[in-house]
């Protein structure tokens, strides 16, 4: 299965939300890599999200180019950030990597050195160090500049404030740094779905601000989601 399967097959229904949820875990865990990176993210909890978000971003990293650039927005403890790498390495890419984060309790997290997690998790599965952090508020007008200076990138990856104004402003302020054929992924964005009971499908103010940002941009392709993760194509 590629990323244009999963949009051409598409379907807002509660089995089809449930069969590749289940499917991409089935994926995960059969990659000995994967699994034990995921088991390791949640025994140390490292990260959060779904199990199957793995295999979704392994297919979105099939289909970049030798080199690619990623961006991140809300880092916590670096699951992703390392975990592109790790995918792009696999598979004889170059990627260079940024994140944008405050690196403290912003947004109600914990107490913790995220500075030294995230260089932990790479160290843990020998994952190169090589990404470009831009510390503070995605909202602050000097980190807003500093990621446009390391524009256009392949893959932007909203998980940052999760207010409906934070959101909209992060869309708006990085989702334009996309080039044309990369791609854009939003976590927590999913509540307008009809999803299986008890699937966390995200939070309201995050989907409402994703929908309102997006309708009528005919530049953006929606291609599919699994459970909380919403992707849409630059086309």
């Amino acid at each position: 299965m590629t990323l244009t399967d999963i949009k051409h097959s598409w379907r807002d229904e509660e089995s089809y939300h449930k069969e590749i949820h289940e499917s991409f875990i089935e994926k995960v865990n059969a990659d000995p890599f994967l699994k034990e990176y995921r088991d390791w993210i949640e025994q140390n909890v490292f990260g959060f999200g779904e199990r199957s978000f793995l295999w979704l971003w392994k297919l979105i990293v099939d289909e970049m180019p030798s080199e690619f650039s990623f961006i991140e927005l809300g880092v916590f403890r670096g699951q992703i950030l390392a975990f592109i790498k790790a995918l792009a390495s696999a598979t004889g890419r170059k990627v260079a990597r940024f994140g944008v984060t405050p690196l403290d309790t912003s947004g109600d997290m914990w107490e913790s050195d995220y500075a030294k997690d995230i260089s932990t998790l790479h160290h843990h599965f020998f994952i190169p160090e090589d990404y470009q952090l831009y510390i503070g508020s995605s909202s602050n007008t000097d980190i807003i500049n500093k990621a446009k200076n390391t524009a256009p990138y392949n893959i932007c990856y909203i998980d940052g404030d999760h207010s409906y104004h934070g959101c909209l402003s992060d869309l708006q302020n990085y989702a334009p740094l996309v080039k044309q054929g990369g791609y854009l992924v939003i976590d927590d964005a999913c509540t307008d779905m009809s999803q299986p009971w008890g699937f966390f499908q995200g939070i309201e103010d995050v989907t409402r601000a994703t929908l309102e940002y997006l309708s009528g941009r005919e530049e953006w392709e929606f291609y599919g989601n699994v459970v909380h993760l919403r992707v849409y194509k630059r086309v």
